[in-house]
């Protein structure tokens, strides 16, 4: 009994855990408690079947029971979570390279341990302080718990350390792993198994007879076995964080390229809109003298046509005005932009109220401004445009001291998801990957100029509304 109790509390300690750990990265397929309940009952008692109550008829060897733990990880993973083969295969095995790293660690540490507790119980005798066969026992028996309660916490620090690690660095937990980057994750891993299983192998077999003699001719060897254990985790840690690293170097790259083809494209459609601008001005002056003159005819000649005319003319005067752009921000690329995003809302019947104006003191790029303004109330009119009832779009800006805000509000229905590790709210249009980077534009070209986003969502007696606010650094370097 006192060598199975340290066994079963790791294989309780294996169940809960378990489960936990593949919770940060599967869905279920069933409610949350249910899992974890009958989760942690089923693969704890095929853990006892397996691993002990069959352990003498039909023995299992070190890499046997490895796969054989694999196998049945998988399986149950199968059950009760929807199915991702490849990570369900990291999972799975990033877990049992942690339980038997753990193991090994485990030995280590409980032959270290004991030794202690001999030496105690040796006292404990020679002072005849356990005088009967009565206190022997029952010291034996506490000493017995005692070392496997010990043992124990040692091992859950160690597994929930190295697993709570792996899922915090596992940033992106819903990109698909490709085969490749599975190997990978995998190799560290299966490495860190493989030198697991040689020192378990070494240690069982100087453990028979050997062990202690070992411990106390090198004691050094105590601080080596666990600092091997601690290197397998961090290799298998550092692993994963490398490969996040690079899917955000990559996706990154992605974006800044997606970025600077839409500033491209912007520049040329502004370029193009501001030669069709110059042009209407010309056209608009010439239009306003030319019926001007009209006017003046018309009021001097006398003849039951002049009240049809001056109603003509002045239909004229409204069509001739209604070329000049709505909103007057102080920059053209800025009305431009104001003036189309409010053609948009006024098609889809969403008023657009508007207090904009540029920052002509600051030195801030306004094609920087103009992708935040594009992307901005491009996310406003698309949501603000599933609203039925009241609804309203608002866009404001003021500049305190060197600081530039930009402030979007709209109403919008259905709820939105903030993702825990960016903090911006999940698209909820089909391809994230194409359309789930309007708020990380806005956001790089805030921190282009030490600044940065900040969104609040407001729910007022069932309306809802999303707030952007984008501040902006425009210190120059006279102000430096």
């Amino acid at each position: 009994m006192a060598d199975i109790l340290p066994l079963i509390f790791m294989y309780f300690i294996n169940s809960i855990l378990s489960v936990v750990y593949t919770r940060n990265f599967l869905k279920e397929k069933h409610g949350k408690r249910i899992i974890l309940a009958v989760w942690v009952i089923v693969y704890f008692l095929i853990q006892i079947l397996v691993f002990i109550i069959w352990a003498d008829r039909f023995p299992v060897g070190k890499v046997m029971g490895i796969i054989l733990n694999v196998c049945i990880l998988l399986f149950m993973q199968s059950v009760f979570f929807l199915k991702d083969i490849p990570k369900q295969i990291f999972i799975t095995v990033s877990f049992v390279a942690g339980t038997e790293t753990a193991k090994y660690m485990f030995v280590t540490f409980d032959i270290v341990v004991s030794g202690w507790g001999n030496k105690v119980l040796d006292y404990l005798l020679a002072e005849e302080i356990l005088n009967t066969a009565e206190k022997i026992e029952a010291a034996v028996t506490v000493y017995n718990v005692l070392m496997a309660v010990l043992c124990a916490v040692f091992y859950f620090l160690l597994l929930t350390g190295y697993l709570f690690l792996i899922s915090r660095k596992y940033v992106k937990k819903d990109y698909p792993l490709q085969t490749h980057e599975n190997a990978f994750l995998l190799l560290p891993c299966i490495a860190a198994l493989c030198i697991s299983v040689v020192i378990r192998l070494i240690i069982s077999i100087l453990n028979n007879g050997l062990g202690i003699v070992i411990y106390e001719v090198v004691p050094e060897i105590r601080f080596w076995l666990l600092f091997i254990g601690v290197l397998m985790f961090s290799e298998v840690i550092t692993g994963v964080i490398l490969f996040q690293k690079q899917i955000q170097y990559h996706e990154e790259k992605g974006k800044r390229a997606l970025l600077g083809n839409q500033v491209r494209q912007m520049q040329k459609e502004i370029a193009e809109i501001q030669d069709i601008y110059t042009d209407m001005r010309g056209l608009r002056h010439d239009m306003r003298s030319h019926l001007a003159n009209i006017s003046l005819l018309v009021k001097g000649t006398e003849g039951s046509m002049n009240e049809e005319l001056e109603g003509y003319i002045g239909k004229m005067e409204e069509t001739v005005s209604r070329l000049d752009f709505t909103y007057q921000t102080g920059n053209l690329i800025t009305d431009i932009i104001i003036h189309q995003k409010g053609q948009d809302a006024e098609k889809k019947q969403i008023p657009f109220q508007v207090d904009f104006v540029y920052p002509n003191k600051l030195s801030i790029d306004v094609y920087d401004i103009a992708v935040i303004l594009n992307n901005a109330l491009e996310n406003a009119i698309e949501a603000c445009g599933r609203v039925e009832g009241e609804k309203q779009i608002s866009l404001r800006s003021y500049v305190k001291g060197s600081l530039f805000f930009i402030e979007a509000e709209n109403d919008f229905v259905g709820d939105i998801v903030i993702e825990k590790e960016s903090g911006l709210p999940v698209s909820s249009k089909g391809n994230e990957k194409l359309h789930g980077i309007g708020i990380s534009n806005i956001q790089r070209c805030a921190r282009k100029y030490m600044g940065d986003i900040d969104i609040a969502i407001s729910n007022t007696n069932g309306e809802k509304k999303f707030c952007l606010t984008v501040m902006m650094n425009g210190k120059t370097a006279a102000d430096t």
